[in-house]
């Protein structure tokens, strides 16, 4: 079956593109205009993803993450024009799954989509990159026939990466998905990527996290 993706964009050519663009990729579609119709939809039911703008009319897109991040399981994939570090990590912490700054391309938001998709529909259990195998259910990292459990967090941080091969973390970003309003000391996430490059070294597995000089971390 199709998953189900509901698009909120108070503008009407935008959220036409957007439609359109997931309809061609085999998605059903529904778009609202306004926060309020978001939350109705979403209260219907039958949604898998949400496509969420942040200015809105009524009921910004902010409050309506954190409506939906608090009812229920539905994803969000926000769609901001501020591409300050401050007005992303305050949709993470409202709920969202992932964002995108406009402008955007059409093809990177079908991507993004097909992941956050792909992620709710395996329940995040597994996931596989570059011949490591993360298991969500045992906390372990595996290579071939060798593998090894990890800390909580460490195995967040890996996965978060893994599942998005080719996207920049930034260190700001990992801290809020990992801690939430509990941020810790200024030099944990290089802690972490320091203890999980020596784990997958142990495993024999060529090391896939990459620092991107003055932006993050990436799994490539």
């Amino acid at each position: 079956m199709a998953a189900h993706v509901l698009v909120v964009e108070d503008d009407a050519r935008l959220r036409a593109l957007v439609r359109e663009a997931l309809a061609a990729a085999g998605h059903r579609v529904t778009d609202v205009g306004s926060g309020g119709d978001a939350l109705a939809a979403v209260l219907a039911g039958d949604v898998d993803l949400l496509v969420l703008d942040l200015n809105l009319p009524d009921v910004d897109g902010i409050e309506v993450a954190r409506r939906v991040h608090a009812d229920g399981e539905v994803p969000i994939l926000m769609l901001t024009a501020r591409g300050d570090v401050a007005s992303r990590v305050e949709g993470l912490y409202a709920g969202a799954a992932d964002y995108l700054t406009k402008p955007f391309d059409v093809q990177e938001l079908l991507a993004r989509v097909h992941v956050r998709l792909r992620e709710r529909r395996a329940g995040g259990d597994v996931v596989e990159h570059a011949g490591l195998r993360l298991h969500a259910a045992t906390r372990t990292v595996a290579m071939g026939a060798a593998s090894a459990t990890l800390p909580e967090l460490e195995f967040e941080l890996l996965r978060l990466l893994l599942a998005n091969p080719g996207r920049v973390f930034s260190r700001e970003d990992l801290e809020v998905r990992l801690y939430g309003d509990d941020l810790p000391g200024s030099n944990t996430i290089e802690v972490f990527v320091s203890h999980l490059r020596r784990r997958l070294r142990d495993l024999g597995a060529d090391d896939p996290i990459r620092t991107v000089r003055g932006k993050g971390y990436a799994v490539l």
